[in-house]
């Protein structure tokens, strides 16, 4: 029997993946980010300068030499735009890998075991919501010291308070899902809370923590733009917001400069809409009320 309910998931995962690969949203979005990812990875094998070399006259605008031009410092923006990508990509898988989680965790442990257990976790929850983010990201990345901030610690920051809008949601599906007749059955055959929650649970969730992901994934990427341009990260760690930030200390755009603050700021808006195309076009392709419409 879980030999033939998995080859049914499986045969309705091919035709769910056939469909997302025809989605016109999902090409545009996925083509735009395997651009990137292509261009972050391949780049400096490609195109191998180094970021940090202020050898290169100062403040050039694009040319053969330097199709980016450089920054004000003689820094080569194309090497710089290239491991910018990367990190702030690096940024948002973070994000969203620990607010999912977080997330997960405490609305699958509240969902399941009900109770005072979901009370309690459900008020911790409300307490983290209220926070300010912005304040609490300003207050933790100030107290350790902007040098000492790493691509880790501005992720966990920014998933600090990100996760309880997902862990609610999560919680509200379990439990319309723990009242259907294939969990008191699960419960019959003597499965373990943890059996069902893998088992039987989390398939039917897949859809919507996959949206969640990409969506959080921008959520990290915008998130380290804010706050590098507040200046709370690292100077020595190149990400599309620090790009942002250097240009703006030194009134790139009063100087003409626009390569150094339009370059960077357009591959951010490329990267932030292909991850909403790509998580639009999940939505439709396996929401069946969607896909009707």
């Amino acid at each position: 029997m879980v030999t033939e309910r998995l080859e049914v998931r499986s045969m309705k995962l091919i035709e769910l993946l056939y469909l997302l690969f025809n989605n016109k949203r999902f090409i545009i979005g996925f083509g735009i980010i395997f651009f990137e990812l292509i261009l972050a990875f391949m780049g400096p094998l490609l195109y191998p300068v180094d970021p940090f070399d202020t050898n290169n006259p100062p403040s050039l605008p694009p040319s053969e030499e330097h199709p980016f031009g450089t920054d004000r410092f003689g820094k080569d923006v194309f090497a710089l735009v290239v491991y910018g990508i990367r990190n702030s990509l690096y940024v948002g898988v973070l994000t969203g890998t620990f607010t999912i989680l977080i997330g997960l965790t405490v609305g699958l442990v509240a969902g399941i075991r009900g109770g005072i257990v979901d009370e309690v976790l459900m008020s911790f929850t409300n307490v983290v919501m209220i926070i300010p983010n912005v304040l609490l990201a300003i207050l933790i990345l100030t107290y350790v010291g902007v040098e000492r901030s790493g691509l880790e610690l501005v992720a966990a920051v920014l998933s600090i308070t990100t996760w309880t809008g997902f862990a609610r949601a999560v919680r509200a599906q379990i439990l319309s899902l723990r009242e259907r007749e294939f969990i008191y059955l699960s419960r019959m055959a003597g499965f373990s809370s943890i059996k069902i929650a893998f088992q039987d649970l989390l398939p039917h969730l897949a859809t919507f923590i996959l949206i969640s992901f990409v969506n959080y994934m921008n959520v990290g990427i915008n998130g380290e733009v804010g706050l590098s341009i507040l200046g709370l990260t690292s100077i020595s760690i190149v990400t599309l917001g620090k790009l942002l930030y250097f240009a703006a200390i030194t009134q790139a755009f009063l100087f003409g400069q626009w390569w150094t603050f339009l370059i960077p700021g357009a591959i951010l808006i490329l990267l932030s809409a292909s991850l909403l195309l790509i998580a639009t076009a999940i939505d439709e392709v396996f929401n069946p009320r969607l896909r009707r419409m």
